[in-house]
């Protein structure tokens, strides 16, 4: 019997199709596996997703400003130049609203925010060169960046530029605190911002991590240590209070004692008198 055997091709794409599959499960594994706590901003369609305790947090912007950006209705609020236009009076309300901060760049968005602080704080009407409206302008460019900047946190360059408005603001705060120290607490109430003068004799120093975690555990045994020492002082205050009130009863008795022997005294006393006087007799 002949047995007639034939080789059959099988194509190059065949194979290809088989790895990619093999890839295609073992990637969905892993994301399945590492994706239980995704931190936000990282997922991506060829990333594989971390655990979250391998992420540094997101710093923090310690620029001294209380109220952050605030949050402005902007489909009712016009362009700035548009708010006296006569022809978007009568307009329809899609129309106005193309005309709106909605619709705005950031540029525009700025430039309301900025105005809004300025007619808070100038001195007059066309005052554009005080203390005061500089520095309302630079807190409406910091609240910005800052707003703008929680959204894309991994952009250290934003960070930069607060750094530097913050320093040209401390600069004047600094000026307007020298020339009127009353308008410079106004001010600071107005624009809800927190300044501290600075000591011109005391250096800026950074630290890196390493340091700041140990500044971090020192100062958090300093505060365990302070809790003790409180802990302590109750109780020895308590402890006192009593001793007090022990003493003050110990004392009382002590002085009944006395009392009483000094009439125990007294009376022996008399009866040998008597008894003196009785034989003498």
């Amino acid at each position: 019997m002949l047995t007639l055997i034939t080789k059959q091709r099988v194509s190059s794409g065949f194979f290809q199709q088989l790895v990619n599959t093999q890839k295609n499960l073992i990637n969905n594994f892993l994301w399945i596996r590492s994706a239980s706590a995704i931190p936000p901003g990282i997922i991506g369609k060829y990333k594989r997703v971390l655990p979250a305790h391998m992420y540094k947090p997101r710093p923090r912007w310690e620029t001294g400003d209380i109220d952050p950006y605030p949050n402005f209705d902007l489909s009712k609020i016009l362009r700035p130049g548009f708010e006296n236009s006569e022809e978007l009076k009568t307009a329809d309300e899609s129309v106005k609203r193309v005309f709106t901060l909605e619709y705005a760049t950031r540029a525009e968005i700025e430039e309301y925010y900025s105005n809004y602080l300025v007619k808070a704080v100038q001195r007059h009407p066309l005052d554009q060169s005080s203390y005061e409206v500089l520095i309302a302008k630079l807190t409406a460019r910091i609240r910005m960046h800052i707003k703008y900047g929680d959204i894309d946190p991994r952009r250290s360059s934003r960070r930069k530029v607060v750094g530097n408005l913050q320093m040209i603001r401390n600069y004047l705060l600094n000026k307007l605190m020298n020339a009127d120290y009353d308008v410079y607490e106004w001010l600071k109430k107005i624009l809800r911002i927190e300044h501290a003068a600075e000591n011109p004799f005391q250096t800026q120093v950074d630290h890196d991590d390493r340091e700041l975690e140990r500044m971090r555990l020192q100062q958090q045994a300093y505060n365990t240590v302070q809790m003790k020492k409180d802990e302590l002082k109750l109780r020895f205050a308590s402890e006192k209070e009593k001793f007090s009130s022990e003493k003050e009863t110990l004392l009382t008795d002590i002085q009944r004692d006395l009392q009483d022997l000094r009439l125990e005294i007294a009376k022996y006393n008399e009866i040998r008198r008597q008894r003196t006087r009785t034989i003498v007799e």
